[in-house]
């Protein structure tokens, strides 16, 4: 039987990796204080830095509108949305002509709001944590996706 590889563990392996050697992004980890001083510890044994971190601040209700009206052809995997993206011929993707789409299984209103119960406990507090070493840049996820990811390069290219 296989034993999980713990977050820290596949970072570190990953990291060491020659596309790495020029810095990296991590998405979705530290998830929280503990995992955050995790990295900590080990971007000083590597004698690597934390630039910076990037919170992408949402309004939770209009999370999960945004996730759970997503779905995608079944054939190309084309994205929509029930309100936001949705096909110009209804029931036929742009992209392939297929009539056949999919919803992620999780991305259901209970499974959202659980994960979302998780993201307050668990990783809003890594707010503080980062936003005390100055290291925490913050971005509008509220506006349009074009504008979002202006806001995150510019965060970047200021370091």
């Amino acid at each position: 039987m296989r034993s999980e590889m713990s977050p820290i563990t596949i970072s570190s392996d990953r990291i060491e990796e020659s596309d790495c050697a020029n810095g990296f992004i991590l998405d979705g980890f530290p998830r929280t204080v503990a995992q955050a001083e995790a990295l900590d510890s080990l971007l000083a044994e590597k004698k690597q830095n934390l630039d910076a971190v990037i919170e992408i601040k949402a309004e939770d209700e209009r999370l999960v509108e945004r996730i759970t009206g997503r779905y995608t052809c079944a054939r190309c995997g084309e994205g929509y949305h029930d309100v936001f993206r949705r096909p110009k011929v209804e029931g036929v993707c742009d992209k392939c002509g297929s009539t056949e789409f999919v919803r992620r299984e999780d991305d259901n209103e209970d499974t959202v709001r659980n994960r979302l119960k998780a993201y307050h406990t668990q990783t809003v507090p890594l707010v503080d944590y980062y936003g005390a070493t100055g290291r925490l840049k913050s971005v509008d996820g509220m506006q349009d996706i074009d504008t979002v990811k202006q806001q995150i390069e510019g965060a970047l290219a200021r370091l």
